[in-house]
């Protein structure tokens, strides 16, 4: 008996050092290493973009001449090789293609659903290679017979001079020879160390750690790989090296087109795990969200309110689907280049005032709730004041949601407490913070009420916020991508991003009852949220139905008086109004807009009496 069971055991433990070995060998011999020059040549196909329909052409990313550039190894300097592979490979020249415990990482990270990197230059080359970026046993697998291969193939000079010809870094530069020339308008042979380890940084992220898009990531790698080198022993002189000043991204002749070109291709990096080099090699489709009719409204509206304004003057607009969190039309302003205003923090103005009357409903305030809307006032030791043309005294909670009646959001903040207005704008779709640094400041103070003080928010999240209230309460994530598809139709990526249920379905159509009642965008039924702050340095105009929402800005770089091409104030009401509509009829020219999903009768939420506020504890700050 003890005899079968120990010739059983020596059989299994045969085995399974047997089997592995024999399929690494059938592996080995059946899969043949890639073609160095077949994958350069593979990069030179375009991406192309399509709107909603998945049949119409939204843009097209093709390889600008000059993107890609071989270079010899013998003109590749030293502290190059030295940053790529302190970034990347820093056992490159001792170990044998792969890295047995990235693979391990791997697996783990399949079962478990992290996330992890460990792939040695020699898998990464066969990634680009096979195109497959799938975090799965089988490619690693492959990834582990072919590097070894390779290895066997090619020389390690040959190895990293081919992956330093293919490897993506951004804008558009496929190998090191075109991003020396599109970061810093030099040849190779002349970047210096700096410029090599900022260079070298970029490689996992090229799109995100761009300094152009993320001047903080990009610095905190070029650290990164600058640590490596030292500890590694291939840099001296790590304190007197300084930050490099990078070339401003190149620009296209649609703005427009371009942001959403980079958000879409940002896009698939982070949740895909699809870079720009990858869907190029392989001819991916890549459908969008943009709606065609919506999207060119808001690109014709923008030109034409733009044309001959004062120069200091920006502009961002971003629209909504309320039920999938797809962006259906995207402005950045500018000129494609440099800062997206659409995705930077501004000064959030009376729209704010939104977010209070959702404070106070999730308090248990009643929509009568009497407020003194009266101008000036002072609240919290902090003076405020209404609009010119503004009374609401005395106001319900109600009747100030259609208003700028900055007192009455004021008194009522106070009432519900700073913390609870923070809340409830994070709940619908604010973020906390954003690159660390927190949306409302350190210490927000009574002044959130008007969007003031420290507060900041971006147009994306101002029209993700409204578009939760549209839903119904329930929050979706903003994209721009629908899904991916290959030549042969197979989808590679299907958009499925969570959606909560932020806050109950009764506050938000409350909420949205009140704006509609007095302000009546629309009549089945229509909202918006005028705002712009005490001094027109910032103007908005948001407004939803319940298939668009949109957010428009208006401001400058810096905190001045905002005039039109007339010298008059620009205002909500004014060109930032003009813009919306333009873009709510070219979405309506091609859809129909629903009815109420709810009787307008019974919202009188809630039905018992508001809490005393003074009954209530002084209100917190929250940090």
């Amino acid at each position: 008996m003890w005899g079968w069971i120990r010739k059983t055991l020596y059989v299994l433990v045969f085995l399974s050092i047997a089997a592995p070995l024999i399929a690494f060998r059938y592996s080995y011999t059946l899969w043949e290493v890639p073609d160095p020059a077949q994958i350069a040549a593979g990069q030179n196909q375009t991406i192309t973009l399509y709107y909603s329909d998945g049949k119409t052409e939204l843009a097209r990313i093709s390889p600008k001449s000059g993107d890609r550039s071989s270079i010899r190894f013998q003109d590749i300097p030293l502290h190059v090789q030295h940053a790529v592979l302190a970034a990347e490979d820093n056992t490159f020249w001792e170990n044998s293609g792969f890295d047995i415990t990235g693979i391990a990482r791997a697996v783990w990270n399949n079962v478990t659903g992290d996330s992890g990197g460990g792939s040695t230059i020699t898998q990464q080359y066969i990634k680009k290679a096979t195109g497959n970026e799938q975090l799965s046993f089988g490619r690693k697998w492959k990834e582990l017979v072919l590097a070894k291969k390779m290895a066997d193939t090619y020389s390690k000079k040959d190895l990293l001079t081919a992956y330093l010809n293919t490897v993506y870094f951004g804008r558009g530069a496929n190998g090191i020879q075109a991003a020396a020339q599109a970061y810093f308008g030099k040849n190779v042979q002349q970047l210096d160390v700096s410029e090599a380890a900022l260079l070298a940084g970029v490689i996992q992220r090229p799109t995100y750690w761009d300094p152009d898009v993320d001047r903080d990531n990009a610095e905190r790698r070029w650290n990164f790989v600058l640590g490596q080198m030292s500890s590694q022993g291939w840099l001296a002189d790590r304190e007197s090296l300084k930050f490099p000043t990078t070339l401003p991204r190149d620009s296209s002749p649609s703005s427009a087109r371009l942001q959403i070109e980079n958000q879409v291709l940002a896009e698939l990096e982070e949740l895909a795990d699809l870079r720009r080099d990858t869907l190029q090699q392989r001819g991916y489709r890549v459908i969008t969200t943009i709606d065609q009719a919506t999207q060119t409204s808001l690109e014709q509206s923008m030109s034409a309110v733009m044309t001959g304004q004062p120069d200091y003057l920006r502009a961002a607009a971003v629209s909504l689907d309320p039920k999938s969190g797809g962006v259906l039309a995207y402005h950045g302003g500018g000129n494609g280049i440099g800062l997206d205003y659409a995705q930077s923090p501004q000064d959030a103005g009376t729209t704010f005032g939104t977010f209070v009357a959702v404070a106070a409903l999730r308090q248990g305030f009643r929509t009568d709730h009497s407020l003194d809307g009266s101008s000036p006032r002072m609240i919290d030791g902090i003076p405020f004041q209404n609009p010119a043309g503004v009374r609401c005294s005395p106001c319900s909670l109600r009747a100030s949601l259609g208003m700028q009646a900055n007192t009455a959001s004021a008194q009522l903040t106070s009432q519900v407490g700073i913390g609870a207005v923070a809340e409830a704008a994070h709940q619908l779709g604010i973020p906390r913070e954003l690159r660390g640094k927190p949306m409302f400041g350190k210490d927000p103070d009574t002044r959130i009420a008007v969007g003031g003080g420290s507060t900041s928010v971006r147009p994306i999240d101002m029209a993700r916020a409204y578009a939760t209230l549209a839903a119904n309460g329930m929050r979706t994530t903003p994209h721009f991508v629908s899904r991916v598809e290959d030549i042969d139709g197979n989808i590679r990526y299907n958009a499925t991003l969570p959606m909560t249920q932020a806050i109950p379905s009764k506050i938000a159509q409350t909420v949205t009852f009140g704006l509609t009642r007095d302000q009546g965008a629309f009549t089945r039924p229509g909202t918006r949220s005028f705002g712009d702050d005490g001094a027109n340095a910032k103007a908005w105009m948001v407004g939803y139905t319940f298939d668009i929402v949109t957010a428009v800005w208006m401001g400058a770089d810096k905190i001045i008086a905002i005039k039109n091409k007339e010298g008059r104030d620009i205002t909500a009401q004014g060109e930032p109004t003009t813009i919306w509509r333009a873009v709510m009829d070219g979405y309506r020219s091609t859809h129909t807009l629903p009815k109420p999903t709810f009787d307008p009768k019974e919202l009188d939420y809630p039905r018992k009496p508001s809490p005393d506020p003074a009954a209530r504890p002084t209100p917190r700050t929250t940090r």
